[in-house]
């Protein structure tokens, strides 16, 4: 099996794994994945924030994005404009939001937003306790991680999304921080 049959193989288990995790369940962890992030301090004092928008059985991020906005912090979420490009875009209410041909909530709007982002919450299917990540197939995060300044780059995710190893290439792009509702996994800090 070749590494894209075995990201493919391991993207089916890990959601179906996610997508046991029951909705009020989903809504507890991930309120406890906030609580966790507002314990780093790079989170706390973050001014410029990349953040996705949750979907069906991701980690649940309306919240969170509430929350900046409430704080009058720049917030900036994904908008995929074609097959290979992601942007950044700026957001100031949910309203802004409309669903895409997917149902996934996006920016109406196609201005992108201007870095350096102080924080990027970042979605995936999979993760190691080693920063890496499986994301869902199409290379969009990784390629704007390469094109686009962010300090720090948390990944949130439930525990049952965690696994020993994932296959990775030289493309992947690895996280600096992990955040459970278990644990924080802070891979910038030597063990």
């Amino acid at each position: 099996m070749n590494i894209h049959e075995q990201k493919k193989h391991l993207r089916t288990r890990l959601k179906k794994r996610r997508e046991l995790v029951s909705e009020s369940k989903r809504k507890e962890k991930s309120q406890q994945i906030s609580e966790y992030l507002s314990e780093i301090d790079e989170f706390n004092h973050a001014k410029n924030i990349f953040c996705y928008i949750s979907y069906l059985s991701e980690v649940e991020t309306h919240a969170l994005i509430n929350g900046f906005l409430d704080r009058n912090l720049a917030i900036a979420v994904p908008k995929i404009v074609d097959k290979s490009e992601m942007i950044a875009v700026p957001l100031s209410d949910l309203s802004d939001l409309e669903p895409d041909a997917m149902g996934i909530l996006t920016p109406k709007l196609n201005l992108s937003a201007s870095g350096p982002f102080d924080i990027a919450i970042t979605p995936g299917v999979g993760f190691t306790v080693n920063g890496e990540r499986l994301g869902y197939g199409k290379g969009y995060y990784d390629r704007w991680f390469s094109q686009n300044k962010v300090n720090i780059k948390i990944g949130i995710a439930f525990e049952t999304q965690l696994v020993e190893q994932l296959p990775t290439e030289e493309t992947d792009i690895s996280l600096d921080v992990l955040v459970t509702e278990e644990r924080i996994i802070d891979l910038r800090k030597p063990s």
